[in-house]
């Protein structure tokens, strides 16, 4: 698929069809994850794919975003390993924005698959963080729902054509 075209048809799906994500599949959505670029390099995103039955009830239980979706991905970063200039006055720290690449890489190569997604961080991450036992320094950026539409509920919100004009969009400075 032509990457504009991807970018179009790319929605996020709220309603799963009940249909296993194949495993070379799932592989190949991690690997794109994998392969994303991060600040300075430093990969300090970690995922974590929740496909059991035990711990898709246990993350439905948690939050409402992680849907109906048969692998939901937690893309997670390590504090420790995030880039943190010295140089800046202001407190930045790549974590969430090293996940957020991560995260739409995977979202991106599961549209082109013919899979859908949702990238969801309606959630109190701490809280999900000590329920799945997580070690003080792992932080949950965002979870990536990833399954097969449902072809009656799962289809595209009616705002998603809604769109700024480029000249809204683009200011030239």
């Amino acid at each position: 698929m032509e990457f504009a075209e991807l970018v179009k048809n790319r929605y996020s799906c709220r309603a799963f069809a009940d249909r296993a994500v194949e495993p070379e599949k799932l592989m190949v959505v991690l690997e794109a994850g994998r392969l994303s670029p991060t600040a300075v390099n430093g990969q300090p995103v970690i995922v974590k794919v929740l496909e059991s039955p035990d711990s898709l009830k246990k993350i439905r239980g948690l939050t409402r975003m992680a849907y109906n979706a048969p692998v939901v991905i937690m893309v997670c970063y390590d504090d420790t390993k995030v880039y943190t200039p010295t140089n800046y006055m202001d407190d930045f720290k790549s974590g969430i924005m090293d996940s957020s690449i991560v995260a739409t890489s995977m979202m991106m190569q599961a549209t082109d698959l013919g899979l859908a997604t949702l990238w969801a961080r309606g959630f109190s991450a701490a809280h999900i963080e000590h329920e799945f036992g997580f070690p003080e320094n792992i932080k949950l950026a965002c979870l990536l729902d990833v399954g097969y539409a449902d072809p009656v509920d799962g289809l595209p919100s009616p705002r998603h054509d809604l769109r700024k004009s480029m000249n809204e969009f683009a200011e030239e400075m």
